[in-house]
């Protein structure tokens, strides 16, 4: 058989970046994201890239993980990335050919795409924003709470401004780790990573800021966004309570929306919403108003019969995950409930003590 693309390995970060970009592939394909992976959390990543007739067709950068360290199994976060064409299918048969000689037993992808046939069955949902439509566009199709929200931040005082600053990112950090213990959530991005991701080079292709917003000097929560190309990354977010009258979150979505907007950057991904879409994370990044999109999921492909078995585990364990997701989210606006309720008895109980409201007449 005529050999139909030619594989390539080792390019350096800068220029994996720039093919990425020109691909409009998603950062977490990206070699700044796995720089940082390697760098903070000891992640071994690879490379590959197809070309044909001197052009990128088919870009995969794929995690290696261990099973008793032995059983090797490739993962690739929100990749592949590929150019549609009619012999795609074919790069992609010959990369699991690859991955299989390299004694791989299980390779899994969730590519960064619509799933046009199978929206309503799709356990995996974002919201995005299409940034061409321009600022003047984008500001109207904004819930007109939010819209009130954004001034009113502003009136108050609220400055949100972009920062790489080691202090800032730390901030941020204390704010994640303490909001995901207190709703009962693992914060799994750590603070080694996000240094990393901030840090200058010289590959302009990919950069990440903090967006922290500040009241009177006072840290108020922030944003972590990453810029890949013309596409923006909504990473990770956080906001103190104790701020979250002054419309803390909304005055960031704006800032960050403008700022993507200074660099003609085309698409802004909120990089994901519930399964049911109906908590209060869900709530706020559909009153920005962009386009609800399902992906196709996790996407498993056994190499061999060990890899089989594995594959039937993992995808009972890809089945129950979101359940289990939802289950937790029930329990904790239950254990909420509960708490307003003793509160309010116990309120009621000292007022009626003292000839309050509920007091007898």
């Amino acid at each position: 058989m005529e050999v139909m693309f030619e594989w390539r390995e080792g390019l350096n970060s800068q220029e994996w970046d720039a093919i990425l970009s020109s691909m409009r592939g998603h950062v977490l394909q990206s070699a700044k994201w796995g720089d940082g992976r390697k760098l903070s959390d000891g992640m071994v990543d690879h490379r590959w890239v197809a070309f044909k007739d001197g052009i990128p067709v088919y870009l995969i950068r794929f995690e290696e993980r261990r099973i008793l360290g032995i059983v090797k199994i490739a993962w690739a976060p929100k990749g592949p990335v590929s150019i549609k064409r009619d012999d795609e299918s074919i790069v992609h048969n010959e990369f699991l050919r690859r991955l299989k000689k390299k004694g791989y037993f299980l390779c899994t992808t969730n590519p960064w795409e619509v799933d046009q046939g199978h929206t309503k069955n799709s356990t995996f949902y974002t919201i995005w924003l299409d940034l061409t439509l321009g600022k003047e566009r984008l500001w109207k199709n904004l819930h007109k709470q939010f819209r009130y929200d954004v001034r009113r931040a502003t009136k108050l005082g609220v400055i949100v401004k972009k920062s790489k600053a080691k202090g800032d990112v730390g901030l941020f950090y204390i704010l994640c780790k303490s909001l995901s213990r207190h709703k009962g959530f693992h914060f799994s991005a750590s603070l080694s990573l996000m240094t990393r991701l901030l840090e200058y080079s010289e590959n302009d292709q990919v950069e990440s800021y903090v967006f922290c917003a500040w009241h009177d000097e006072k840290f108020c929560g922030g944003a972590f966004v990453v810029r890949c190309g013309e596409n923006v990354h909504y990473m990770w977010a956080a906001v103190d309570r104790r701020f979250s009258h002054l419309s803390i979150g909304e005055a960031i979505q704006w800032e960050i929306i403008e700022w993507a907007l200074s660099l003609q950057c085309k698409k802004y991904d909120l990089e994901g919403i519930t399964l049911k879409q109906n908590d209060g994370v869900a709530a706020f990044k559909k009153k920005l108003g962009g386009r609800i999109v399902a992906y196709p999921g996790v996407l498993i492909y056994p190499l061999n019969k060990s890899g089989k078995l594995i594959s039937g585990l993992l995808k009972i364990y890809l089945w129950l995950q979101p359940k289990w997701q939802e289950y937790k989210a029930w329990r904790y606006s239950k254990s909420i409930s509960t708490y307003a309720r003793r509160v309010f008895f116990w309120w009621k109980k000292k007022n009626t003590k003292k000839g309050g409201v509920f007091a007898e007449r």
